[in-house]
C-alpha cells in the first residue's frame, strides 16, 4: 500500500509541476507574441495554453487513475489516462488548423507585421530550457510507473521543444533583417521566415497528434502487442509439463497489464500439479510483463496428441506462433522421416536480414514440433499467394484444345473415363495449369489408380507440352465398357 501511495504521491508532483510550467510558459508568450506581433510565438502561445489544458486534465487523470478498482471498475481506473492522451490529440489538431490558417493568410498577402525585437528571441530560448527539464521529469516518472498520461504529456512537452527551435530561428531572422538592413529580396525572406516557422510547427504538432491518437485509440479497443503477445507464448511454452499454450489475450488499464491464456498439461496429472504449473505459467509471464495480473486457464492436452496430430495443422499453428502466413504447403514422409515444403509470406519492404532471422526461428521451433523432419522455406511478400490463387484466365480456343486433348486421352484409357469439371488458369510460376474430375474402376487399389493417373499425366504432357501443373481427381465409378485388359 505504501508503495502504492508513494508511486500516486510522484505522478502527482511531476503533473502538478508540468502545470505550473505550462502557465508560467503561456502567460510569457503570450506577453511577447502580443509585443511583437510574432505569428510565430502566438502560435506557440496558443500552443502553451493547450499544454495547461493538457497538463491540467493529465493531473486529474493522475489523480483519477490512482483509485483502486471497484464493482464498477473492476480492471481499475487506468483507461482514464489513455482518454486524457486522446483528448490532447484533440486540442492539439485545433492549434494545427488555426496556425496553418493564419500563416496561409500571411504568406498571401507577401508581408509580415512581426515587430523586431531581442525579447521574442529570449522567450524562445527560455522555453526551450524549461520544456528540456520538464520532458526529462516526466519521462522518468512515466517510465518508471508506466502512466500512459505523463508518457503522453511528455511525448507533447517534447515536441515543445522542436517547435519553440523552429520558431527561435524564425524570431532570430526577422530580428537579423532588421538590425543588419538586409537588402530587397533576401530581406524579404527573412521577414516572412516567422511564418514559414509557424508552419513548420503546424506539421510538427499535426504528426505528433497522429501518432499520439493511435496509442491512446489501440490500448481503449484493448489492442495488445503482438511482439509481447509472441514472447509470453514462448515463455511460457518452455515450462516443464506444459504441453501447449494458446487463446493468449493481453490488454492494458493505465500501468498495469492483463493476460489470460489457456495452457495444456498432461490429462493424467493431479489438481495440485496443475495448479503449480498455472502458477509457473503466471511467473514465466510476469519475466516479460513486470506485474502483470495474470489469468492461466488450465485444460488437459497430451504431448502426444501433437506428435500423432494433422500435420498440416502443426505447420498452420506453428506459423501462427510467429504471427506468420505460409501457403503452398507440402508434406513428404520416407523411411520415418519427413520434409516439409512451403512459402512464407513477410512485408515486401522488410529487410532480408530481419526476414530471414524471423524465418529461421519458425523453421526451428516447427523441427521441434516435427521432430525428424527437414525443413524448406521459400519467402514472398505479403499478397503473392493471393495472386497465384485466383491466377490469370486462359484464352477461350486454348481451353478447349486442351479439353480435346483430354477427352481424346481419356477415350484411349482401358481404366478411366468420363472426364469432367474441367477448368483451366494461368499461374506466374508454372505457367498455364488444369484440372479435371474423372472416373476410375472402382476395384482398383491407390497404386494402380496411381498409375493410371500417372498414365494420363504422361500422356496429356505429350499432347500439350507447354502445360505446367496438372491436377486430375480420380473417383470411383463403374468398371468402363470398353475394357480390353488391365494395362498397368
Amino acid at each position: 500500500m505504501s508503495s502504492s501511495l508513494e508511486a500516486s504521491a510522484e505522478k502527482n508532483r511531476a503533473a502538478l509541476t508540468s502545470l505550473w510550467a505550462a502557465f508560467a510558459l503561456t502567460a510569457v508568450k503570450l506577453a511577447v507574441g502580443l509585443h511583437t506581433n510574432s505569428l510565430g510565438i502566438l502560435s506557440e502561445a496558443l500552443h502553451s495554453g493547450l499544454d495547461l489544458l493538457a497538463a491540467a486534465m493529465t493531473l486529474a487523470a493522475v489523480r483519477v487513475a490512482s483509485r483502486p478498482a471497484d464493482a464498477r471498475h473492476p480492471y481499475g481506473h487506468g483507461k482514464i489516462e489513455n482518454l486524457s492522451a486522446l483528448a490532447q490529440t484533440l486540442l492539439l489538431f485545433l492549434t494545427c488548423f488555426w496556425v496553418v490558417h493564419e500563416g496561409v493568410q500571411r504568406l498571401l498577402a507577401g508581408a509580415s507585421p512581426v515587430t523586431p525585437s531581442l525579447w521574442g528571441v529570449g522567450v524562445m530560448a527560455l522555453s526551450i530550457v524549461i520544456d528540456v527539464n520538464r520532458v526529462r521529469v516526466l519521462r522518468r516518472v512515466a517510465k518508471k510507473y508506466k502512466s500512459q498520461a505523463l508518457e503522453a504529456d511528455a511525448l507533447h512537452f517534447s515536441t515543445d521543444i522542436l517547435s519553440s527551435a523552429v520558431v527561435l530561428v524564425g524570431v532570430l531572422a526577422v530580428w537579423l533583417a532588421s538590425a543588419l538592413n538586409v537588402p530587397g529580396p533576401m530581406h524579404a525572406v527573412l521577414v516572412q521566415a516567422d511564418t514559414v516557422a509557424a508552419l513548420l510547427v503546424a506539421v510538427i504538432i499535426f504528426r505528433a497528434s497522429i501518432r499520439m491518437a493511435r496509442q491512446a485509440v489501440d490500448i481503449l479497443m484493448d489492442s495488445g502487442s503482438m511482439r509481447e503477445q509472441q514472447a509470453i507464448i514462448k515463455v511460457v511454452g518452455r515450462v516443464p509439463g506444459i504441453t501447449n499454450v494458446r487463446d493468449v489475450r493481453l490488454r492494458t488499464s493505465g500501468p498495469t497489464s492483463f493476460v489470460d491464456l489457456t495452457v495444456g498439461v498432461e490429462p493424467g496429472i493431479q489438481v495440485s500439479e496443475g495448479h503449480k504449473l498455472a502458477h509457473e505459467a503466471e511467473e514465466a509471464v510476469a519475466s516479460v510483463l513486470e506485474g502483470a495480473d495474470v489469468t492461466v486457464h488450465v485444460e488437459p492436452h497430451s504431448a502426444e496428441d501433437d506428435r500423432h496430430c494433422d500435420p498440416f495443422v502443426q505447420v498452420q499453428h506453428t506459423a501462427w506462433k510467429h504471427a506468420l502466413a505460409v501457403h503452398n504447403v507440402h508434406i513428404l514422409r520416407s523411411a520415418g522421416n519427413c520434409f516439409v515444403e512451403l512459402h512464407v509470406e513477410l512485408p515486401g519492404k522488410m529487410p532480408f536480414v530481419q526476414a530471414y532471422g524471423r524465418v529461421v526461428d519458425f523453421e526451428d521451433d516447427l523441427r521441434k514440433t516435427m521432430p525428424g523432419s527437414e525443413v524448406v522455406s521459400h519467402l514472398e511478400p505479403v499478397g503473392t499467394a493471393y495472386a497465384l490463387a485466383y491466377g490469370a484466365s486462359v484464352s477461350v480456343p486454348y481451353a478447349e484444345m486442351v479439353w480435346r486433348e483430354i477427352e481424346a486421352v481419356l477415350a484411349k484409357e482401358p481404366l478411366a473415363c468420363n472426364p469432367h469439371k474441367f477448368s483451366t488458369y494461368e499461374l506466374p510460376e508454372q505457367g498455364v495449369c488444369i484440372s479435371f474430375h474423372c472416373d476410375v474402376d472402382a476395384t482398383l487399389s491407390v497404386e494402380e489408380a496411381h498409375t493410371v493417373c500417372m498414365r494420363l499425366e504422361k500422356q496429356l504432357r505429350l499432347s500439350a507440352p507447354q502445360l505446367g501443373r496438372i491436377i486430375i481427381h480420380m473417383e470411383p465409378g463403374a468398371r468402363p465398357q470398353r475394357e480390353q485388359g488391365s494395362v498397368i
